[in-house]
């Protein structure tokens, strides 16, 4: 009975060692993502291991066409008193805003799986052209490799790709549609929520320890546009 008994402790101790030793050796290792559904192999939530950061990434990449959405200006969304308590992930809206600049988006980023081939166009809109260059106003609407392709844009360059999103909306009024969505990464980086930052310049660079954008809330992803006349 008791070697019995030390045998089952012996038995006990190592699968608990094994198990400890895997997971040192894979400490990043997540569960499957069951969210949302993949775009070329890559799945909503992308390669983020924290569930903070799969969850932004499901809501980065949803596939579904918004419907009904409610208008919205972009003076409410980066107004600061909307910050908590006023918008959510599901809300569906549509927003005229001027087109200030059509930027990069982020290279291998954990949304799109760290690859090369899949990258946002990130796309600057303010509430009147007089607010052009100052990028404090700036509110952010994004174009994701999944929408790019129902677009009809070739994403197969991404410079070109972001060329011809240039050619076809910058400096003109545009009516996005698409769903609210909170990027948390960047509110050390908003005027609305680190407003006690500097401005940075805006000279095309990408500069730390300063606000490049009005707010965290973004319309993400956009899932309709068209260019319009004005600010209806």
């Amino acid at each position: 009975m008791k070697l019995t008994l030390r045998f089952t402790l012996l038995t006990l101790i190592l699968c608990l060692a094994t198990t400890a030793e895997a997971k040192r050796k894979h400490p990043h290792k997540s569960a499957a993502c069951t969210q949302g559904t993949s775009f070329r192999h890559c799945s909503a939530c992308g390669t983020a291991r924290d569930t903070k950061h799969r969850t932004l990434n499901i809501q980065k990449n949803r596939g579904i066409a918004v419907t009904n959405p409610q208008k919205i200006t972009a003076q409410e969304i980066r107004d600061p008193a909307n910050n908590t308590g006023v918008f959510t992930a599901n809300k569906r809206v549509w927003v005229i805003g001027f087109v200030a600049s059509v930027d990069p988006g982020g290279l291998q980023e954990t949304c799109n799986c760290k690859r090369t081939d899949l990258r946002d166009v990130h796309i600057n809109i303010v509430a009147d052209p007089s607010e052009v260059g100052d990028q404090s106003k700036y509110v952010v609407v994004e174009f994701t490799p999944r929408w790019e392709h129902t677009f009809g844009f070739d994403d197969s360059n991404y410079d070109a790709m972001r060329q011809a999103v240039i050619n076809q909306i910058q400096s003109k009024w545009v009516k996005f549609s698409g769903w609210m969505l909170y990027d948390f990464v960047h509110a050390n980086a908003s005027q609305s929520t680190s407003p006690n930052n500097p401005v940075c310049p805006n000279d095309g660079q990408q500069h730390s320890g300063c606000n490049w954008r009005a707010t965290p809330w973004e319309v993400h992803p956009v899932t309709a546009y068209a260019v319009v006349n004005g600010p209806g």
